[in-house]
């Protein structure tokens, strides 16, 4: 990945609650696509760094209005305990302001991240019940083409 790290903010520079976070997550821009680049595997305290880093991040990025996607890079594991998938569910289900929200997520999950063929169905079924276009690769490649293609389709409405 080929970033600017001063724009960038990780699931590290959140302060830590009650019980430590498992995971890290790597939050920046590329153009017009919104990477989270995930070291699992990831507990509840994990995701609710997420949130936290992820609408910090949000709300101080100075990229220019407009239609944008995201793509979640899973490195090591993909694996999360049930309770961090309930409050990754509760998340994705909260309302976010427009600009706050993406025309489309991709993960990127290699072959060789640890339970990414167990883990894709669940995160598929929670994209599903918020109606937001997902797909999982196994090629970072191949999600940066799809994602690119949705912002296209976006921006010619």
């Amino acid at each position: 990945m080929n970033a600017d790290s001063s724009l960038k903010i990780t699931t590290k520079d959140v302060a830590p609650t009650r019980f430590a976070a498992h995971g890290i997550v790597e939050i920046f821009f590329e153009n017009d696509i919104l990477f989270y680049e995930c070291f699992g595997p990831f507990n509840k305290e994990l995701v609710d760094a997420m949130a936290v880093a992820q609408m910090e991040f949000l709300q101080t990025t100075d990229r220019d209005a407009g239609p944008w996607g995201s793509i979640c890079l899973m490195r090591g594991s993909a694996l999360a305990s049930p309770d961090a998938m309930v409050r990754y569910s509760e998340m994705m289900h909260a309302s976010k302001p427009p600009q706050f929200t993406p025309v489309a997520t991709a993960f990127s999950v290699a072959p060789e991240v640890e339970g990414g063929s167990l883990m894709m169905p669940l995160y598929a079924d929670i994209y599903a019940s918020i109606a937001r276009p997902f797909k999982s690769f196994d090629a970072l490649d191949d999600a940066r083409r799809w994602v690119q293609s949705m912002i296209d389709a976006e921006k010619t409405r």
